[in-house]
């Protein structure tokens, strides 16, 4: 009886194996494969990436500090303030941006018949103001046209006040009186 049953459960055994389902059987072996995967290897994977990064924003930050340490080393405050005072005209250089200044408001179509230049000392010494007044007649848009390609190519001059006045109502033509002020080096710098 033993001897049957167990002829009996080879059989089966046998019947099993020959007729094996081979792909629920691949599905099974790879969530299996996946989730030993998930729950061994990427946690690791994981911490040696983030522990990657951190070296890596700390390098980041050492390099950084060296590099402001060394430019602060070589620029000296007198230095500074020499190059941030460069970036303003000195008296040669004033009447070139000034001729460019009424030249700019001609190209854009701009009447301009009279202007009135004064220079105001400093009270610090460092900087003197030129301010310059120009009466000009013109549309609304051509006028915002042009004090907005004064800015842009003068980013350092000062609009310290724009006036409008139209005749009457139906004019298209405006008068307007602008004055820019333009700070250029003191002598004394």
């Amino acid at each position: 009886m033993v001897d049957r049953l167990l002829n009996r459960l080879l059989a089966r055994l046998r019947y099993a194996l020959a007729n094996l389902p081979v792909l629920p059987l691949i599905a099974l072996l790879l969530v299996l494969g996946a989730t030993l995967t998930h729950l061994f290897r990427l946690p690791a994977h994981e911490a040696a990436i983030e522990e990657a990064e951190r070296r890596a924003a700390s390098l980041e930050r050492s390099t950084r500090r060296a590099a402001l340490e060394r430019q602060v080393d070589r620029v000296s405050p007198d230095d500074t303030r020499q190059r941030l005072l460069e970036r303003f005209p000195d008296e040669q250089q004033l009447n070139g941006e000034l001729g460019r200044i009424i030249e700019m408001a001609g190209q854009e179509g701009l009447l301009v018949p009279t202007g009135e230049y004064r220079l105001v000392p400093g009270k610090d010494g460092l900087f003197d103001r030129y301010v310059l007044s120009l009466p000009v007649k013109g549309s609304h848009a051509v006028i915002r046209r042009y004090v907005a390609s004064v800015r842009k190519q003068f980013p350092d001059i000062a609009v310290e006040d724009i006036s409008l006045r139209r005749e009457n109502i139906g004019s298209t033509e405006l008068e307007a009186q602008l004055r820019f002020v333009i700070f250029r080096r003191s002598r004394t710098t």
